[in-house]
């Protein structure tokens, strides 16, 4: 019985997250946003998600996604797991830019921060290989926070510092030299 009460709170609980969070599709202009993603997949599924954004005007994005491992000890082999799973930035001409793979066996846990020009056509990719007997599931997020441009007031400070350094560096010089 504690096992079906079990099993029934962790497919509510999935069927709540996904409800959150928005499937495969096209996301709008992500600056400034942050969006929560995620899927529910049937054993033997293959996963390829594909989440499309925009940047604009300066952003830099990072991504995560979580994979849902569930192992019951009554039953071999794991209930919810995804094989192969991969997260990757991918630009509009479908160029790599950057991506995230398990570094161990029990590391389900993948996030990617990538340094995106302003543009259009970026994508966000899911990928793996549903292996749970009853299926697998991923969530996560991605946001896009602005990048600061310099003010005029850095610039300044950082050159009235350089030119306190070589005023020290000139001036001990004069004094190693007397």
């Amino acid at each position: 019985m504690k096992f079906v009460q079990t099993l029934l709170a962790f497919a509510l609980a999935s069927a709540a997250g996904s409800a959150a969070a928005v499937g495969p599709s096209y996301l709008g202009n992500l600056a400034g946003n942050t969006v929560s993603i995620g899927n529910n997949f049937m054993p033997g599924a293959t996963i390829n998600d594909v989440y499309s954004f925009d940047i604009m005007p300066l952003s830099a994005v990072a991504g995560t996604a979580v994979s849902i491992e569930l192992n019951l000890p009554s039953f071999p082999g794991a209930e919810f797991s995804i094989s192969n799973f991969k997260i990757e930035f991918r630009d509009s001409l479908n160029n790599l830019i950057a991506q995230d793979t398990p570094t161990a066996p029990n590391d389900y846990t993948l996030d990617l921060n990538a340094l995106l020009p302003a543009a259009m056509g970026y994508q966000f990719v899911v990928s793996g290989n549903v292996t749970g007997t009853l299926g697998g599931s991923y969530g996560g997020a991605l946001a896009a926070a602005p990048v600061p441009e310099a003010e005029t007031e850095t610039y300044a400070m950082m050159l009235a510092g350089l030119g306190l350094v070589g005023f020290m560096v000139s001036r001990r010089r004069s004094s190693a030299a007397v």
